[in-house]
């Protein structure tokens, strides 16, 4: 009978606790799914802009890459920041408030990252959670490919020059997840993994571009990864190209 007794008990503690949990997100009964996003590319608008410095770039040792004879021969610029003419390349600018709820769908068509020079091309990434990320090798050194995520699955693997390209998708919206070589410590890339299609990186000469964005009020975001974050509010009309310059300088 005394184990009859506590038997029933841990049952009936059992079903307690269960029912104390609170249930996830997804088995709400209930809970409205997301609602798909279409854009009418009839009466969007667009945004597009400068990024300028002002004041002396901060200056960086060369990268000696000379230890792997698969790598270059002579030390190069770091080129953390590229600043030409006044103008500040790989700043990612993106829309950070205002946009629709619902869900914006990836496109299929895969961002390419290759590992030339023993270098990461693009630095900056931009690219939206379920779209795939290809990863090339073109030199003739091995490399490893390891992400620093946070908000995704970590993925670390290596890639020989005869590889296939490697396939990676992010599920999920994070910023700035650093990719590093295990093999060069002076290789790195960021990669914002975005929730919509809204976003951009400046070229060398300093200029962005974000089309087809639906006519609405917005904070618009300008990231750089030494000189920090800027956000302006910028109001797109129907058909409407705006205009907007973001200013970083050598103290931010």
């Amino acid at each position: 009978m005394k184990f009859i007794y506590l038997s029933f008990a841990s049952l009936v503690v059992g079903l307690l606790l269960g029912c104390s949990k609170a249930p996830t997100p997804s088995a709400q009964p209930g809970a409205p799914a997301p609602v798909p996003i279409s854009v009418d590319k009839a009466t969007a608008g667009s945004v597009a802009g400068i990024v300028s410095f002002k004041g002396t770039a901060p200056k960086f040792p060369l990268l000696d890459m000379t230890s792997d004879p698969g790598c270059p021969k002579k030390p190069e610029p770091a080129d953390v920041v590229m600043v030409k003419d006044g103008k500040l390349a790989n700043v990612f600018v993106y829309i950070k408030e205002g946009l629709p709820r619902g869900t914006f769908a990836p496109s299929n068509a895969p961002v390419v990252l290759t590992q030339k020079g023993c270098r990461y091309s693009p630095h900056i990434i931009g690219i939206m959670a379920g779209q795939p990320l290809t990863i090339l090798n073109q030199d003739t050194a091995d490399h490893n490919i390891h992400s620093m995520s946070s908000g995704n699955v970590p993925f670390n693997e290596s890639q020989m020059p005869t590889d296939k390209p490697i396939t990676k998708i992010f599920k999920y919206p994070e910023m700035k997840v650093l990719l590093e070589c295990n093999q060069h410590q002076w290789m790195r890339a960021y990669v914002n993994v975005m929730s919509h299609p809204y976003f951009a990186v400046s070229a060398a000469d300093g200029s962005f571009s974000i089309p087809d964005l639906p006519p609405g009020e917005y904070t618009l975001a300008a990231v750089h990864e030494k000189f920090g974050e800027q956000m302006m509010r910028i109001k797109v009309g129907a058909r409407e190209n705006v205009k907007a310059d973001f200013g970083f300088a050598a103290g931010n």
